[in-house]
C-alpha cells in the first residue's frame, strides 16, 4: 500500500495515554485532512484499541486517515436506475446507448423495471477495501486473519497480497469494517446502498455500460482478466473509481428482493426493509445480500446488473470484497 500513500505536509504527533505506557509518538501527516481531525482519530484509536501495540495503532491511524483522504465525492442527483437496455445489434465491448433500438442488457428479470431515483450527495472510496486495511482491522480486534493453513503455505498468493482487493466471508464483515472506520473518524461511513453504487459507476447516471475509463472494456488495459489486481490498478473511471467495472465484487448495504424495483421509493432507496426469503436461479430458498461489479472470476457484465449472495459463505471468498461510503450530503475532504 505505499504507492497509495499520499506525500504529506502537514505533521502531528501525540504521545499515548494509555495507563503505565511507554508508547512512541503517533506521527500522522496528510494534505487532506485536518490537524484537528487527525488528533481526534489518534485520541479514538488510543480510545478504541488501548491495547494493541503502538505500531499497529500507528497503522490503524494511518487508515483511518487515509480512508477520508481517499472519498471522493458524488453530488446527488436524478436518473433512472435498472437495465435501460442495449442496442439489439451492437459490439457488447463498446455498447452507445440508442433509445429507438433497444433490448435487453441483462438476463436478470430482477434488474428491470427500469425506475427513477434521486440521491442526496455522498461521498464513496476511489478503491476497493485491501488486504492490508483488513487484515489490521482484523488485528486490532485480535481477530484471526483468513486462511491460515493456505497462507502458511503460500504467502505471497495474490489472495494475501497487502494491495489486492481484500476477500470476505460475511458481509457483516464489510459492515463491520465500514462502521469501524467511522468510530475513528468520527464520520458516518458504511457500505453504499446499491442505488449509490450504479449511479456512481454510471458516472451521475449517464447511460453508459461499463464502469472504466471510457465506457467499454479491454482486457488488460481497463479491467483485470484474471487473477485479482492491486486496488489502484488500471485507469480510474472519469470520476476517478477504480475497478468498479471488475476485481472484486463488491458488498452494499442492501437486502435483496427479486421484485424490489417495482416499488422501490423514488429518493434515498435503501432496499428492502427486512431480509426477506427467496429462491432465485435454481438456488435453495434463502435470504440474500445484494452485491454489485464484476469479479474476475465471471464474464464481463454491464453495470446495472444485480448479484446477490448469502450473508455468510462456507469458506473465505477472495474476490467478494467492498468499498465503503460516507452517508453525508456534505464533502469531508
Amino acid at each position: 500500500m505505499n504507492n497509495l500513500l499520499v506525500k504529506s505536509v502537514l505533521f502531528v504527533s501525540i504521545v499515548s495515554t494509555a495507563a503505565c505506557s511507554q508508547s512512541e509518538a503517533l506521527e500522522i501527516q496528510s494534505e487532506v485532512v485536518s490537524l484537528d481531525k487527525i488528533k481526534q482519530i489518534i485520541a479514538n484509536v488510543e480510545r478504541l484499541h488501548p491495547d494493541i501495540s503502538d505500531e499497529l495503532k500507528q497503522q490503524v491511524a494511518e487508515i483511518a486517515v487515509k480512508s477520508i483522504e481517499n472519498q471522493i465525492f458524488v453530488e446527488g442527483g436524478s436518473f433512472d436506475m435498472g437495465d435501460f437496455g442495449m442496442p439489439c445489434n451492437v459490439y457488447r465491448d463498446r455498447p452507445v446507448y440508442d433509445p429507438n433500438d433497444v433490448c435487453n442488457s441483462t438476463i436478470n428479470p430482477y434488474d428491470r423495471p427500469v425506475h427513477k431515483v434521486t440521491l442526496d450527495s455522498f461521498s464513496m472510496s476511489k478503491y476497493e477495501t485491501s488486504v492490508y486495511e483488513f487484515e489490521h482491522f482484523k488485528s486490532a480486534h485480535h481477530q484471526p486473519l483468513s486462511e491460515p493453513e493456505f497462507r502458511k503455505r503460500k504467502p505471497s498468493h495474490w489472495m494475501f497480497k497487502p494491495d489486492s482487493p481484500t476477500g470476505t466471508q460475511k458481509w457483516q464483515e464489510a459492515k463491520d469494517y465500514c462502521l469501524w472506520i467511522g468510530q475513528l473518524t468520527e464520520n458516518k461511513f458504511d457500505l453504499p446502498t446499491e442505488a449509490q453504487w450504479e449511479y456512481a459507476a454510471r458516472d451521475r447516471g449517464k447511460y453508459i455500460y461499463y464502469a472504466t475509463n471510457d465506457g467499454t472494456i479491454k482486457s488488460d488495459i481497463n479491467l483485470p482478466e484474471d487473477d485479482l489486481h492491486p486496488v489502484d490498478s488500471f485507469p480510474p473511471s472519469p470520476l476517478g473509481f477504480y475497478h468498479l467495472q471488475s476485481n472484486a465484487v463488491e458488498w452494499t448495504n442492501d437486502w435483496f428482493d427479486p421484485d424490489y424495483y417495482k416499488y422501490s421509493p423514488e429518493h434515498n432507496p435503501q432496499g428492502p426493509e427486512k431480509p426477506m426469503t427467496v429462491s432465485i436461479r435454481n438456488r435453495s430458498p434463502n435470504q440474500y445480500k445484494v452485491l454489485r461489479g464484476g469479479s474476475t472470476s465471471w464474464d464481463e457484465d454491464v453495470v446495472m446488473r444485480r448479484a446477490t449472495a448469502k450473508l455468510d459463505f462456507e469458506v473465505y471468498s477472495p474476490k467478494d470484497g467492498f468499498r465503503c461510503a460516507i452517508q453525508d450530503a456534505n464533502p469531508i475532504n
